[in-house]
């Protein structure tokens, strides 16, 4: 292994090898001493027992020296000096110099000269010069020198250096062991004359060439900062000490003590080695044991981990996110007890939406689903609190009685180890810096969760919230594409589609289905007189008030403006119809309470019927709004479809044919909407409302002939103009040294698909010159998804000129987070009826919250449409919006009245 998974070891290696190179040069000066001052004791240790050579000494001292040169190049983390590598090659080259000469003169009975020193002391022969060390020494010396020139190379040459210092400790260890139980070495040439100090020496010598670089090599197998490793070294000690252990004590008893023969004392030494062997591999096999449980545990949590980041890719609702997430960890991830709970911060609850496993029993029987975590409540979720305190992952290897629990908690505990619960982690699941609910995780083991699976386990938490913000943004998009937010009732699209259901389902079983639509009379003047907010305050009093008595009320519905519909299947058209209608008298007979005032309003009422006024939802819908105008027209409460009716053929010829003409005779005017930052109430910028002004009755309302001009194609000569008058406003506003705002002007889906759109608006941008674009258009949910591809090359386009892009009225329509990430965009705005909802309840501020969120997290500003009160700017500008626009600071303005605005504000 390379060195650096061996730092922690590495202070310890270092001195174990500068405790065996002292201890080298240590011996070897010793026995010079000894020679020099002629004291046997130093020279052969114990009378008779063979003497170590003068050669030998310094040899020692030699290697012992390049060894410690060694561990000072090498030392990790510390830059060594050249010279201590030179040394310690100059010091292994010389003893090796040294054996090989010894060799050849043994071999061949040869005298080199360098064997005679200290000629007057002992053991002086013709035959052995008495300096000259033994044969098996010269040789231990080879390996040495091999050891201390290898040691340097690359991992093969380390490997090669390990083994041959693994050779020399293991004939040291032999002498050792035989001068130990006083082995006869007579017949033992090669190591008949080898003094036990320089035995000892080679073994001192050898383990420090071991550990030199015991970081690489194969001796690094020992040397890692693991649990095997560790044992393994432990085991390896053991050996060297235990097995020689059991031989001396066996060689006493049969040699100095005579309790047996030698037959009986062999048998002695197996069975102790025996039994040594076998409490070292019960430790193993105890170890390898609890490593499997590590190894296995770790296994079940990734492999929960797995499951669940599977699983978050598919799941589309937080109740099956719950219980799938729960099923894999006690399925797959083997927990015995899973669940799930999400607080609810501002009733201080908790609610425990699915517990799984086989522990779940006891948690549904003792636990309540629903749990109080007001601070006065003692209930048994001490857990569910520290983790909302600290944000943070609680965990308890052993499930603990602390003296501060009181008596629920202590009893609820005590029945999790009843149930064999020994250890638990509740994992806070965090969306936007908030704890919004935990995955407590139940295991049978004491210590079971580490640091490694507990982190583990935090990212599959923090997968978890992930998956649970993604699931509320899109439900909250889904929301507004099927629901008004307003009244809470489904919208056009939502009808339609049960419309269309219950049209089918009619048709084969030859049933009728009568179709009612209801529209309130004067609610305009309502809304002129006493506000929008009581308006809308009607509309909900009104929408609540029918679903309480409605026969069918999943079937109400909210069209749009002041409009709604009905339906429901019936055998006798005329009885149904007049039902329906009875309904909506009750429903208007008492006045509606609205602040301090009581609203009594009326309805106009038509009714269309299937099949017979149509076979498709479409038709019917068109039919019975024919017959409401109709109603309308002629002052009648209530009116039934008549395939006679023209009217509205006849009203849109005359509208149509008006209209043109007040395109040709410069009718249209623009007013502008200042847009304005809630903190300086400064004008930021500005939108550009179409205006008619009818010669005959006056201003006409936007809402009456836009979707005419749509309908019969005029919107896109109408908007080349607003552009056009726009941009020319613009540059009068510059002419007159006032500052130039933004203007944003509204894009109908006509004009995005003209594939001239651009250029025409390129053509218009002209006027400015080389100034910077001011131009800003604004275009609808429902128009982006109608050719999503299309419109993204085209705002592109447009956003490359300095054009910025806002969507209207965001939220009334349904887009998709993967196009809204795509497309080009500057600005959101929310719509009136969002705004105009916040003060009724935690529907609307949850969505405009929801809005916000999403539109910051693509880095787009947010603009707040129909601000009327003081109370909307406020709690807005606490959300953090950016802009807002509507009454209470403005209302739209022709550019006269503009002008002068812009001089105050100047």
């Amino acid at each position: 292994m390379p060195i650096k998974r061996a730092l922690r070891l590495a202070p310890i290696l270092d001195r174990i090898c500068l405790g065996s190179g002292v201890t080298v040069v240590f011996v070897g000066v010793a026995v010079l001493l000894g020679w020099a001052i002629g004291l046997p004791a130093l020279q052969s240790i114990v009378a008779g027992w063979p003497t170590m050579k003068v050669n030998t000494a310094v040899c020692l001292i030699l290697a012992g020296l390049s060894l410690l040169a060694w561990q000072r190049a090498m030392r990790v983390g510390v830059p060594a000096a050249p010279g201590f590598r030179v040394a310690a090659l100059v010091c292994a080259g010389l003893v090796l110099l040294v054996a090989l000469l010894t060799l050849v003169a043994h071999a061949f009975d040869w005298d080199p000269g360098f064997d005679r020193f200290f000629l007057g002391n002992g053991e002086v022969t013709d035959l052995v010069p008495p300096g000259r060390m033994p044969l098996g020494t010269a040789a231990l010396f080879l390996l040495c020198c091999a050891s201390l020139l290898l040691v340097a190379g690359k991992r093969p040459a380390i490997g090669l250096a390990q083994a041959c210092a693994s050779l020399t400790l293991l004939m040291a260890l032999l002498m050792l062991l035989s001068y130990l139980l006083g082995a006869d070495f007579a017949r033992v040439t090669l190591f008949s004359t080898m003094a036990v100090h320089t035995a000892f020496a080679f073994a001192s010598l050898s383990m420090g060439l071991l550990v030199l670089r015991g970081g690489e090599g194969w001796f690094s197998v020992f040397m890692q900062d693991s649990n095997s490793a560790r044992n393994s070294r432990r085991y390896l000690l053991g050996t060297l000490l235990v097995l020689p252990l059991f031989a001396v004590l066996g060689m006493s008893g049969e040699r100095d003590l005579h309790w047996y023969g030698p037959y009986f004392g062999m048998a002695l030494l197996t069975v102790g080695s025996i039994a040594a062997l076998a409490a070292l591999n019960w430790h193993a096999t105890s170890a390898g044991n609890a490593a499997d449980r590590k190894v296995a545990s770790m296994q079940r949590v990734l492999a929960t981990l797995s499951g669940i980041n599977t699983l978050i890719v598919r799941v589309r609702d937080k109740q099956a996110l719950f219980e799938e997430s729960c099923r894999i960890a006690t399925e797959v991830g083997q927990f015995p007890l899973a669940w799930i709970a999400t607080f609810d911060a501002e009733a201080r609850t908790a609610q425990i939406h699915v517990a799984r496993g086989a522990a779940a029993n006891h948690l549904s029987e003792r636990m309540p689903r629903t749990l109080n975590l007001a601070p006065e409540n003692p209930g048994p979720d001490g857990l569910m609190r520290r983790v909302i305190a600290t944000k943070a992952t609680v965990v308890m290897n052993e499930i603990e009685f602390p003296p501060t629990l009181n008596a629920i908690q202590r009893k609820h505990r005590q029945e999790l180890v009843d149930g064999g619960i020994q250890s638990l982690v509740a994992l806070p699941l965090i969306i936007d810096g908030k704890v919004v609910g935990t995955f407590a995780l139940h295991a049978e083991l004491a210590g079971f969760f580490n640091a490694a699976e507990l982190e583990l386990l935090e990212e599959m938490a923090g997968d978890i919230a992930f998956a649970i913000n993604h699931i509320d943004k899109d439900a909250a998009l889904k929301y507004l594409a099927f629901y008004d937010p307003l009244t809470g009732l489904p919208n056009r699209a939502l009808f339609m589609e049960r419309l269309h259901r219950q049209l089918k389902e009619s048709a084969r079983n030859v049933g009728k289905v009568v179709v009612l639509l209801g529209n309130l009379r004067r609610f305009r003047l309502i809304n002129e007189t006493f506000g929008r907010h009581v308006g809308d305050e009607l509309l909900r009093q009104l929408a609540s008030r029918m679903k309480q008595v409605m026969e069918y009320p999943e079937n109400l519905a909210r069209i749009d403006g002041d409009s709604f519909a009905t339906f429901m299947p019936t055998l006798g058209t005329a009885h149904a119809g007049h039902r329906i209608q009875a309904v909506f008298n009750q429903v208007l007979d008492r006045p509606f309470k609205i602040g301090d005032q009581d609203l009594i309003v009326d309805a106009t009422l038509a009714v269309a019927v299937f099949p017979a006024d149509g076979t498709d939802g479409e038709t019917l819908m068109a039919n019975v709004a024919t017959a409401l105008r109709r109603a309308q027209d002629t002052g009648e409460r209530s009116m039934f479809y008549e395939a006679a009716m023209n009217a509205k053929v006849a009203d849109a010829v005359k509208l149509e044919f008006k209209l043109r003409r007040a395109v040709e005779l410069g009718q249209l005017e623009l007013h502008y909407q200042p847009k304005v930052d809630f903190a300086t109430r400064r004008v930021q910028s500005v939108e550009a409302l179409m205006r008619w002004r009818d010669p005959e009755s006056g201003l006409v309302p936007p809402g009456r002939f836009i979707p005419v001009m749509e309908e019969i194609g005029l919107i896109g000569q109408a908007g080349a103009w607003a552009i056009r008058q726009a941009v020319a406003d613009l540059v009068r506003l510059r002419a007159m040294g006032l500052p130039t705002p933004r203007c944003a002007v509204n894009v109908s889906a006509i004009q995005l698909r003209d594939p001239d759109f651009v250029h025409t608006v390129l053509d218009e941008l002209a006027g400015f010159g080389d100034d910077d674009v001011k131009l800003d258009i604004e275009i609808t949910e429902s128009l982006i998804m109608q050719d999503v591809q299309q419109t993204i090359r085209v705002l592109q386009t447009l956003r490359g000129v300095g054009i910025e892009v806002a969507i209207d009225d965001f939220g009334t329509g349904y887009s998709s987070l993967a196009y809204l990430v795509q497309l080009p965009l500057n600005a959101l705005k929310i719509d009136r009826a969002f705004v105009l909802g916040l003060d009724q309840g935690r529907q609307s501020v949850m969505i405009v919250k929801s809005i916000m969120s999403l539109a910051h997290s693509l880095k787009l500003q947010v603009v707040a449409e129909g601000v009327e009160t003081e109370a909307q700017a406020a709690q807005l500008h606490d959300m953090g919006c950016d802009l807002m626009q509507g009454y209470l600071f403005s209302k739209p303005l022709p550019f006269d009245q503009l002008v002068a605005l812009l001089k105050d504000a100047d």
